[in-house]
This record gives C-alpha cells, structure tokens and sequence, in this order.
C-alpha cells in the first residue's frame, strides 16, 4: 500500500512542480498523503492537518479555487487538475483558518483509499 501511496504523491508532485498558487503570496503546492482512511469531517481535516480544534474549514470547488489563475497559466492548471483527477476520487478543496492567509487542502481518496492531496496557501484581503 504504501508503494501506491507515494506513486500518488510523486504523481501530484510532478503535475504540480513549478506551478504556484495565484495569490499575493503565490505559494508553490506541496503533495502530501495521511495515514487515514476515514470519514474526513472538519474536525478530522483540522486534526490531520495539524490546526488546532476549532479553526475555521470552508469547503469550496476546485473551479472556485482554481478561478484566479490567469488565462496564460490555464492549460498548466488544466494538466494539474487532471492529475488531481486521476489520482484522486470523490476530489474537495478546504480552506483553513478566518484570517487573511489560509491553508488550501485540495484531498481525495487515493487508489489505496488513504486520503492524499496537495496543500498550499492563499492570502485573501
């Protein structure tokens, strides 16, 4: 299990070098895989995450995330998203934390049926 767990992150890893987050931190995606298959509930993201309990989860889609890239940057995006799709089922985006930078956990089921995704933070004022 563990052999298909990093082929998921090394497949997002890839998809996903050199690409960054647009925003005004414009921070770079890191791939990552939790040891745990089930239920993902806010309370769980928070703690799988490493936030404390009680911080604020805001689910979105993937097209509202992926909505402020700029039109030369959208086939990149594209190529990342369908690597998010392949590897990844049942697919949602949550944003952490009430303050103007949060964390993005983009989280799906991998094949193995552990969670696994890729993280990066946005700045919104």
């Amino acid at each position: 299990m563990k052999q298909q767990q990093n082929a998921t992150v090394e497949a997002l890893k890839n998809a996903a070098k050199g690409l960054r987050m647009p925003s005004e931190t414009d921070a770079p995606f890191e791939a990552f895989a939790w040891d745990d298959s089930g239920d993902l509930t806010p309370d769980r993201l928070l703690q799988l995450a490493g936030e404390p309990k009680g911080t604020s989860v805001e689910e979105i889609s993937l097209d509202d995330l992926f909505a402020t890239v700029p039109s030369e940057d959208k086939a990149k995006f594209q190529r990342l998203r369908q690597a998010i799709q392949e590897q990844l089922s049942g697919v949602k985006v949550y944003k952490i934390g009430d303050e103007a930078e949060r964390q993005v956990y983009i989280v799906g089921k991998a094949k193995d049926g552990r969670w696994a995704g890729l993280k990066t933070t946005v700045v919104e004022t």
